[in-house]
Protein backbone atom coordinates (compact mmCIF):
# COMPACT_ATOMS: atom_id res chain seq x y z
CA UNK A 1 0.00 0.00 0.00
CA UNK A 2 1.34 3.46 -0.89
CA UNK A 3 0.58 6.76 0.74
CA UNK A 4 -1.62 7.73 -2.19
CA UNK A 5 -3.64 4.53 -1.75
CA UNK A 6 -4.22 4.69 1.99
CA UNK A 7 -7.70 4.51 3.44
CA UNK A 8 -8.24 8.22 4.06
CA UNK A 9 -11.43 9.90 2.88
CA UNK A 10 -9.93 13.39 2.54
CA UNK A 11 -7.70 14.15 -0.42
CA UNK A 12 -5.02 15.73 1.75
CA UNK A 13 -4.60 12.63 3.91
CA UNK A 14 -4.66 10.37 0.87
CA UNK A 15 -1.76 12.36 -0.56
CA UNK A 16 0.18 13.25 2.58
CA UNK A 17 -0.96 10.61 5.07
CA UNK A 18 1.34 7.71 5.82
CA UNK A 19 0.10 4.28 4.68
CA UNK A 20 -1.33 2.08 7.37
CA UNK A 21 -0.99 -1.70 7.68
CA UNK A 22 -3.87 -3.71 6.35
CA UNK A 23 -5.49 -6.65 8.11
CA UNK A 24 -3.05 -9.35 9.12
CA UNK A 25 -3.24 -13.11 9.24
CA UNK A 26 -6.44 -14.54 7.89
CA UNK A 27 -8.33 -11.29 8.28
CA UNK A 28 -10.15 -9.87 5.29
CA UNK A 29 -12.29 -6.87 4.40
CA UNK A 30 -15.40 -8.16 2.61
CA UNK A 31 -16.70 -4.66 1.88
CA UNK A 32 -15.75 -1.73 -0.31
CA UNK A 33 -16.58 0.68 2.53
CA UNK A 34 -13.64 3.05 3.07
CA UNK A 35 -12.73 3.56 6.74
CA UNK A 36 -10.78 6.61 7.81
CA UNK A 37 -7.07 7.07 8.15
CA UNK A 38 -6.23 7.06 11.86
CA UNK A 39 -4.48 10.44 11.72
CA UNK A 40 -7.35 11.88 9.74
CA UNK A 41 -9.91 10.57 12.22
CA UNK A 42 -8.06 12.14 15.14
CA UNK A 43 -7.54 15.48 13.37
CA UNK A 44 -11.15 15.85 12.23
CA UNK A 45 -12.59 14.65 15.54
CA UNK A 46 -10.69 17.48 17.24
CA UNK A 47 -10.98 20.29 14.69
CA UNK A 48 -14.66 19.97 13.82
CA UNK A 49 -15.98 20.04 17.43
CA UNK A 50 -13.68 22.96 18.28
CA UNK A 51 -14.88 24.83 15.20
CA UNK A 52 -18.51 24.21 16.08
CA UNK A 53 -17.82 25.41 19.62
CA UNK A 54 -16.14 28.57 18.27
CA UNK A 55 -19.10 29.18 15.94
CA UNK A 56 -21.67 28.77 18.73
CA UNK A 57 -19.60 30.85 21.13
CA UNK A 58 -19.65 33.74 18.63
CA UNK A 59 -23.40 33.98 19.31
CA UNK A 60 -23.00 33.76 23.06
CA UNK A 61 -21.13 37.01 23.70
CA UNK A 62 -22.35 37.57 27.24
CA UNK A 63 -20.80 36.89 30.66
CA UNK A 64 -20.16 33.16 31.13
CA UNK A 65 -21.43 32.61 27.61
CA UNK A 66 -19.11 29.66 27.21
CA UNK A 67 -21.23 27.81 29.78
CA UNK A 68 -24.15 28.05 27.37
CA UNK A 69 -21.98 27.47 24.33
CA UNK A 70 -20.78 24.10 25.56
CA UNK A 71 -24.15 22.28 25.71
CA UNK A 72 -25.36 24.08 22.60
CA UNK A 73 -22.26 22.84 20.77
CA UNK A 74 -22.95 19.27 21.83
CA UNK A 75 -26.51 19.60 20.53
CA UNK A 76 -25.22 21.07 17.27
CA UNK A 77 -22.74 18.23 16.83
CA UNK A 78 -25.58 15.74 17.09
CA UNK A 79 -28.03 17.66 14.93
CA UNK A 80 -25.73 18.87 12.14
CA UNK A 81 -24.77 15.40 10.82
CA UNK A 82 -28.47 14.57 10.52
CA UNK A 83 -29.22 17.89 8.87
CA UNK A 84 -26.28 17.78 6.47
CA UNK A 85 -26.72 14.10 5.62
CA UNK A 86 -24.20 11.67 4.19
CA UNK A 87 -24.21 7.94 4.81
CA UNK A 88 -20.44 7.35 4.82
CA UNK A 89 -17.38 9.20 6.14
CA UNK A 90 -16.55 10.22 2.58
CA UNK A 91 -20.03 11.63 2.00
CA UNK A 92 -19.92 13.41 5.36
CA UNK A 93 -16.63 15.04 4.45
CA UNK A 94 -17.87 16.16 1.04
CA UNK A 95 -20.74 17.95 2.77
CA UNK A 96 -18.88 19.22 5.84
CA UNK A 97 -16.00 20.79 3.91
CA UNK A 98 -18.04 23.20 1.74
CA UNK A 99 -20.31 23.94 4.72
CA UNK A 100 -17.33 24.86 6.89
CA UNK A 101 -15.76 26.82 4.01
CA UNK A 102 -18.98 28.78 3.53
CA UNK A 103 -19.18 29.52 7.27
CA UNK A 104 -15.51 30.58 7.22
CA UNK A 105 -16.06 33.04 4.37
CA UNK A 106 -18.51 34.99 6.56
CA UNK A 107 -16.42 34.86 9.75
CA UNK A 108 -12.83 35.64 8.76
CA UNK A 109 -13.25 39.14 10.20
CA UNK A 110 -15.14 38.11 13.31
CA UNK A 111 -12.07 38.39 15.51
CA UNK A 112 -10.81 36.09 18.25
CA UNK A 113 -10.97 32.31 18.03
CA UNK A 114 -13.83 32.44 15.53
CA UNK A 115 -11.67 34.20 12.94
CA UNK A 116 -8.76 31.88 13.69
CA UNK A 117 -10.85 28.78 12.96
CA UNK A 118 -12.34 30.47 9.87
CA UNK A 119 -8.88 31.04 8.40
CA UNK A 120 -7.85 27.53 9.39
CA UNK A 121 -10.68 25.98 7.37
CA UNK A 122 -9.98 28.22 4.40
CA UNK A 123 -6.40 26.93 4.51
CA UNK A 124 -7.65 23.35 4.80
CA UNK A 125 -9.92 23.92 1.80
CA UNK A 126 -6.93 25.15 -0.18
CA UNK A 127 -4.86 22.12 0.80
CA UNK A 128 -7.76 19.81 -0.01
CA UNK A 129 -8.21 21.32 -3.47
CA UNK A 130 -4.46 21.07 -4.15
CA UNK A 131 -4.37 17.46 -2.93
CA UNK A 132 -7.42 16.60 -5.07
CA UNK A 133 -5.56 18.05 -8.07
CA UNK A 134 -2.56 15.85 -7.23
CA UNK A 135 -4.79 12.76 -7.03
CA UNK A 136 -6.47 13.65 -10.33
CA UNK A 137 -3.08 14.19 -11.93
CA UNK A 138 -1.86 10.83 -10.66
CA UNK A 139 -4.92 9.10 -12.03
CA UNK A 140 -4.68 10.79 -15.42
CA UNK A 141 -0.88 10.53 -15.64
CA UNK A 142 -1.00 6.89 -14.60
CA UNK A 143 -3.33 5.88 -17.42
CA UNK A 144 -2.26 3.15 -19.78
CA UNK A 145 -2.92 2.44 -23.42
CA UNK A 146 -5.12 4.72 -25.49
CA UNK A 147 -6.77 6.35 -22.48
CA UNK A 148 -3.39 7.33 -21.06
CA UNK A 149 -2.31 8.66 -24.45
CA UNK A 150 -5.52 10.72 -24.75
CA UNK A 151 -5.17 12.21 -21.28
CA UNK A 152 -1.53 13.16 -21.85
CA UNK A 153 -2.22 14.71 -25.23
CA UNK A 154 -5.16 16.57 -23.68
CA UNK A 155 -3.01 17.79 -20.80
CA UNK A 156 -0.39 19.23 -23.14
CA UNK A 157 -3.10 20.80 -25.31
CA UNK A 158 -4.72 22.46 -22.28
CA UNK A 159 -1.35 23.86 -21.20
CA UNK A 160 -0.82 25.44 -24.61
CA UNK A 161 -4.38 26.80 -24.76
CA UNK A 162 -3.87 28.32 -21.32
CA UNK A 163 -0.70 30.02 -22.59
CA UNK A 164 -2.64 31.41 -25.57
CA UNK A 165 -5.42 32.62 -23.30
CA UNK A 166 -2.81 34.37 -21.19
CA UNK A 167 -1.66 36.20 -24.28
CA UNK A 168 -5.15 37.47 -25.10
CA UNK A 169 -5.90 38.43 -21.49
CA UNK A 170 -2.71 40.03 -20.19
CA UNK A 171 -0.35 40.34 -23.15
CA UNK A 172 1.76 38.21 -25.49
CA UNK A 173 5.02 38.53 -23.53
CA UNK A 174 3.29 36.55 -20.80
CA UNK A 175 2.12 33.96 -23.32
CA UNK A 176 5.65 33.61 -24.69
CA UNK A 177 7.01 33.20 -21.15
CA UNK A 178 4.39 30.55 -20.40
CA UNK A 179 5.25 28.75 -23.63
CA UNK A 180 8.93 28.83 -22.72
CA UNK A 181 8.15 27.31 -19.32
CA UNK A 182 6.12 24.53 -20.97
CA UNK A 183 8.97 23.87 -23.40
CA UNK A 184 11.55 23.83 -20.60
CA UNK A 185 9.41 21.42 -18.57
CA UNK A 186 8.95 19.12 -21.55
CA UNK A 187 12.62 19.17 -22.53
CA UNK A 188 13.69 18.36 -18.99
CA UNK A 189 11.13 15.55 -18.71
CA UNK A 190 12.01 14.02 -22.07
CA UNK A 191 15.73 14.56 -22.46
CA UNK A 192 16.85 13.81 -18.90
CA UNK A 193 16.92 9.98 -18.82
CA UNK A 194 16.45 9.86 -15.04
CA UNK A 195 13.69 12.49 -14.75
CA UNK A 196 10.45 10.93 -13.37
CA UNK A 197 8.09 13.72 -14.47
CA UNK A 198 6.54 11.66 -17.27
CA UNK A 199 6.06 8.54 -15.15
CA UNK A 200 7.79 6.10 -12.81
CA UNK A 201 11.34 5.01 -13.55
CA UNK A 202 13.59 2.39 -12.01
CA UNK A 203 16.93 4.10 -11.39
CA UNK A 204 18.09 2.06 -8.40
CA UNK A 205 18.08 -1.65 -7.60
CA UNK A 206 18.54 -4.04 -4.71
CA UNK A 207 21.15 -6.73 -4.54
CA UNK A 208 23.29 -4.92 -7.11
CA UNK A 209 25.13 -3.33 -8.65
CA UNK A 210 23.12 -4.28 -11.72
CA UNK A 211 24.85 -4.38 -15.11
CA UNK A 212 22.70 -3.43 -18.08
CA UNK A 213 23.99 -3.66 -21.65
CA UNK A 214 22.29 -1.77 -24.49
CA UNK A 215 22.21 -1.99 -28.30
CA UNK A 216 22.62 -5.72 -28.90
CA UNK A 217 22.63 -8.42 -29.91
CA UNK A 218 25.95 -8.15 -31.70
CA UNK A 219 27.59 -11.19 -33.34
CA UNK A 220 31.06 -10.02 -32.31
CA UNK A 221 30.44 -8.62 -28.82
CA UNK A 222 27.55 -10.64 -27.36
CA UNK A 223 29.35 -14.02 -27.15
CA UNK A 224 32.41 -12.36 -25.59
CA UNK A 225 30.31 -10.45 -23.04
CA UNK A 226 28.37 -13.58 -22.11
CA UNK A 227 31.62 -15.48 -21.50
CA UNK A 228 32.95 -12.64 -19.33
CA UNK A 229 29.77 -12.60 -17.26
CA UNK A 230 29.88 -16.39 -16.85
CA UNK A 231 33.52 -16.23 -15.76
CA UNK A 232 32.67 -13.73 -13.03
CA UNK A 233 29.32 -15.38 -12.17
CA UNK A 234 27.39 -12.19 -12.83
CA UNK A 235 24.00 -11.66 -14.44
CA UNK A 236 22.98 -8.71 -16.59
CA UNK A 237 20.01 -7.23 -18.40
CA UNK A 238 20.56 -7.02 -22.18
CA UNK A 239 18.41 -4.31 -23.78
CA UNK A 240 18.00 -5.57 -27.33
CA UNK A 241 17.08 -3.77 -30.55
CA UNK A 242 14.33 -5.59 -32.43
CA UNK A 243 15.94 -5.41 -35.88
CA UNK A 244 19.21 -6.81 -34.55
CA UNK A 245 17.37 -9.52 -32.62
CA UNK A 246 15.57 -10.60 -35.79
CA UNK A 247 18.94 -10.92 -37.55
CA UNK A 248 20.61 -12.85 -34.69
CA UNK A 249 17.90 -14.93 -33.08
CA UNK A 250 20.36 -17.51 -31.77
CA UNK A 251 22.11 -14.83 -29.69
CA UNK A 252 18.81 -13.79 -28.10
CA UNK A 253 18.14 -17.39 -27.08
CA UNK A 254 21.70 -17.78 -25.81
CA UNK A 255 21.36 -14.71 -23.57
CA UNK A 256 18.26 -16.20 -21.98
CA UNK A 257 19.74 -19.70 -21.83
CA UNK A 258 22.64 -18.39 -19.76
CA UNK A 259 20.28 -16.90 -17.20
CA UNK A 260 20.29 -13.26 -18.18
CA UNK A 261 17.28 -11.02 -18.74
CA UNK A 262 16.43 -9.41 -22.03
CA UNK A 263 14.87 -5.96 -22.24
CA UNK A 264 12.96 -4.07 -24.92
CA UNK A 265 15.06 -1.33 -26.57
CA UNK A 266 12.62 -0.51 -29.44
CA UNK A 267 12.45 -2.09 -32.86
CA UNK A 268 14.73 0.27 -34.82
CA UNK A 269 16.48 2.34 -32.10
CA UNK A 270 15.49 5.78 -33.48
CA UNK A 271 17.79 7.64 -31.12
CA UNK A 272 17.52 11.00 -32.89
CA UNK A 273 13.73 11.15 -33.01
CA UNK A 274 12.14 8.84 -30.45
CA UNK A 275 11.91 11.73 -27.97
CA UNK A 276 9.41 13.50 -30.24
CA UNK A 277 7.61 10.44 -31.64
CA UNK A 278 3.83 10.45 -31.73
CA UNK A 279 1.68 7.85 -29.97
CA UNK A 280 1.29 5.47 -32.90
CA UNK A 281 4.98 5.42 -33.79
CA UNK A 282 5.83 4.95 -30.11
CA UNK A 283 3.49 1.97 -29.90
CA UNK A 284 4.82 0.51 -33.13
CA UNK A 285 8.45 0.70 -31.96
CA UNK A 286 7.79 -0.84 -28.54
CA UNK A 287 5.08 -3.34 -29.45
CA UNK A 288 6.89 -4.83 -32.45
CA UNK A 289 10.07 -5.30 -30.43
CA UNK A 290 8.14 -6.83 -27.52
CA UNK A 291 6.33 -9.26 -29.78
CA UNK A 292 9.51 -10.25 -31.59
CA UNK A 293 11.61 -10.81 -28.45
CA UNK A 294 8.82 -12.81 -26.85
CA UNK A 295 8.46 -14.98 -29.94
CA UNK A 296 12.22 -15.60 -30.27
CA UNK A 297 13.03 -16.25 -26.61
CA UNK A 298 9.74 -17.58 -25.26
CA UNK A 299 10.01 -14.99 -22.48
CA UNK A 300 8.21 -11.64 -22.48
CA UNK A 301 10.63 -8.87 -21.49
CA UNK A 302 9.76 -7.09 -18.27
CA UNK A 303 11.87 -3.95 -18.83
CA UNK A 304 11.88 -1.20 -21.44
CA UNK A 305 14.58 1.37 -22.06
CA UNK A 306 14.18 4.16 -24.61
CA UNK A 307 16.95 4.91 -27.09
CA UNK A 308 19.49 7.13 -25.27
CA UNK A 309 16.96 7.11 -22.42
CA UNK A 310 14.91 9.81 -24.16
CA UNK A 311 11.30 8.89 -23.50
CA UNK A 312 8.46 10.86 -25.07
CA UNK A 313 5.06 11.94 -23.79
CA UNK A 314 3.46 8.61 -24.73
CA UNK A 315 6.13 6.10 -23.70
CA UNK A 316 4.73 5.29 -20.26
CA UNK A 317 1.11 4.54 -21.24
CA UNK A 318 2.27 2.38 -24.17
CA UNK A 319 4.83 0.51 -22.05
CA UNK A 320 2.33 -0.02 -19.23
CA UNK A 321 -0.24 -1.35 -21.69
CA UNK A 322 2.31 -3.98 -22.79
CA UNK A 323 3.20 -4.94 -19.20
CA UNK A 324 6.58 -3.20 -19.31
CA UNK A 325 8.36 -1.20 -16.63
CA UNK A 326 10.83 1.49 -17.62
CA UNK A 327 14.40 1.19 -16.42
CA UNK A 328 16.89 4.04 -16.48
CA UNK A 329 20.28 3.95 -14.76
CA UNK A 330 22.24 5.65 -12.01
CA UNK A 331 25.72 5.46 -13.61
CA UNK A 332 26.87 5.69 -17.20
CA UNK A 333 30.32 5.74 -18.78
CA UNK A 334 29.45 7.18 -22.21
CA UNK A 335 31.10 4.14 -23.75
CA UNK A 336 28.90 4.47 -26.83
CA UNK A 337 30.57 7.77 -27.79
CA UNK A 338 34.04 7.53 -26.20
CA UNK A 339 36.88 5.01 -26.39
CA UNK A 340 38.99 6.17 -23.43
CA UNK A 341 38.49 3.07 -21.28
CA UNK A 342 40.05 4.42 -18.03
CA UNK A 343 37.81 7.50 -18.20
CA UNK A 344 34.75 5.34 -18.92
CA UNK A 345 35.54 3.02 -16.03
CA UNK A 346 36.12 5.93 -13.69
CA UNK A 347 32.61 7.20 -14.38
CA UNK A 348 31.10 3.75 -13.95
CA UNK A 349 32.94 2.42 -10.92
CA UNK A 350 34.24 5.27 -8.73
CA UNK A 351 32.26 5.13 -5.51
CA UNK A 352 30.00 2.41 -6.86
CA UNK A 353 27.13 1.33 -4.59
CA UNK A 354 25.06 -1.83 -4.36
CA UNK A 355 21.98 0.08 -5.50
CA UNK A 356 23.56 1.32 -8.74
CA UNK A 357 22.30 0.42 -12.19
CA UNK A 358 25.20 0.61 -14.65
CA UNK A 359 24.69 1.50 -18.32
CA UNK A 360 27.08 -0.25 -20.73
CA UNK A 361 26.87 -0.82 -24.48
CA UNK A 362 27.83 -3.48 -26.96
CA UNK A 363 28.49 -2.89 -30.66
CA UNK A 364 31.34 -0.54 -29.64
CA UNK A 365 35.12 -0.87 -30.07
CA UNK A 366 35.63 -1.08 -26.29
CA UNK A 367 32.65 -3.18 -25.14
CA UNK A 368 34.71 -6.13 -23.86
CA UNK A 369 37.32 -3.91 -22.19
CA UNK A 370 34.69 -1.88 -20.38
CA UNK A 371 32.78 -4.91 -19.10
CA UNK A 372 36.05 -6.53 -17.99
CA UNK A 373 36.97 -3.42 -16.01
CA UNK A 374 33.53 -3.19 -14.42
CA UNK A 375 33.56 -6.86 -13.38
CA UNK A 376 37.05 -6.58 -11.92
CA UNK A 377 36.04 -3.46 -10.03
CA UNK A 378 33.09 -5.30 -8.52
CA UNK A 379 35.45 -8.03 -7.26
CA UNK A 380 37.74 -5.40 -5.71
CA UNK A 381 34.92 -3.40 -4.08
CA UNK A 382 32.98 -6.43 -2.86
Amino acid sequence: MTASENRAVTAMFRVFGEPEPGPGGEASEPTTFRPMHEGERIALSILIPLTVFAAVWSFCRFPLGWLAALPLSLVALNVLPLALGGGTPTAHWRIWLPALALWSAFHVHAGGWTAWFAWLWIAILGIEVAAAAVLLGRRLWGGRGNSGITWRAGFLTVLHLAALALGFLVGWPWAIAAGALIAAWYCKAVLDPTCPWLGPLTVRTTGGPLITIDDGPDPRDTPVLLDLLDRHQRKAVFFLIGEKAAAHTELVREIVRRGHQIGNHTMTHPQASFWCAGPWRTRREIERCQSLLTEISGVAPRWFRAPVGHRNLFTHPVAADLGLEIMAWSRRGYDAVETDVPKILSRLTTGIRDSDILLLHESTPVAAEVLTGVLQSMITDH
